[in-house]
This record gives structure tokens, C-alpha cells and sequence, in this order.
């Protein structure tokens, strides 16, 4: 049997199928549950999580203002350590990047560059000379 028989046969079984409908409930259903909604006031967002889910987050909101509440006050010693050790680090870091990356860096780009171009000439060259893609 040909594809495009098949195909026709298909179509035509399928089209003398009946349509399935909606189970009769359905929309008295819908209805009650927009009745219902509307006349509950509009929760969403962080009052539909479970209630052990919104006094861990109390809880850890809770503690973060403390935390931060702490800090503010009177920064502990080693965090002030932390921090210039931070800077320095970054400093560090910089000065490598300025002198031994940067320059490295922009010569592997332009060769990245000039490498894509080339692989792009390559492809549209072998694309002329074979003559296209298929068309079977």
C-alpha cells in the first residue's frame, strides 16, 4: 500500500470517529470551585505554603535580621580580618590578570576569532564545490 493511501485511509477512519465531549459534571464543577474562590478572600504567594514551611521562614528571616542586626552593632574581629584578606586577595589577583592574562587572553580570542572565520570559509567552499545539500 502506497504511503499517501494510507495516509487517505487514515484521515477518513479518524474523521468518522466520534468527537469526545466533556463528562456532564464538568462544568457545574468549574462553576462551584470559581463560586467558591471568589468568595474566599485572595490567597496566594507565601500564605498557600504548607504551615511548617512558613514558620521555618519566619524563623530564618528571623535570624538573618539578627545576624546582620549583630554585625552591625559591633563587627566581630575576625570578620574585619576576613574582609582585608578579601581585598588583598582580589588586589592580587587583579594585578596577575592586568600582566600575565589579559594580553594572553586577547591574542587566544583573535585566534579563536580568525579560526571560526577560516572553518566558515571552509564550509561555504566545500558547500559550492559538492554542490548543496541533497534534495532527496
Amino acid at each position: 500500500m502506497d504511503p499517501a493511501d494510507l495516509e487517505r485511509l487514515l484521515d477518513r477512519e479518524l474523521k468518522q470517529l466520534p468527537r469526545p465531549h466533556a463528562p456532564r459534571t464538568l462544568l457545574p464543577r468549574v462553576l462551584a470551585a470559581t463560586i467558591d474562590r471568589a468568595d474566599s478572600p485572595a490567597l496566594t504567594g507565601w500564605f498557600t505554603w504548607p504551615r511548617t514551611w512558613q514558620i521555618g521562614s519566619v524563623a530564618a528571616v528571623a535570624l538573618l535580621i539578627a545576624t546582620a542586626w549583630m554585625f552591625m552593632v559591633a563587627p566581630p574581629r575576625p570578620v574585619t580580618n576576613i574582609a582585608r584578606t578579601a581585598g588583598e586577595t582580589a588586589t592580587i589577583m587583579r594585578a596577575l590578570w592586568q600582566v600575565l592574562l589579559q594580553p594572553v587572553a586577547t591574542y587566544v580570542l583573535a585566534l579563536g576569532v580568525t579560526l571560526a572565520l577560516a572553518c566558515a570559509a571552509a564550509w561555504a567552499a566545500f558547500e559550492v564545490a559538492l554542490g548543496g545539500a541533497s534534495q532527496r
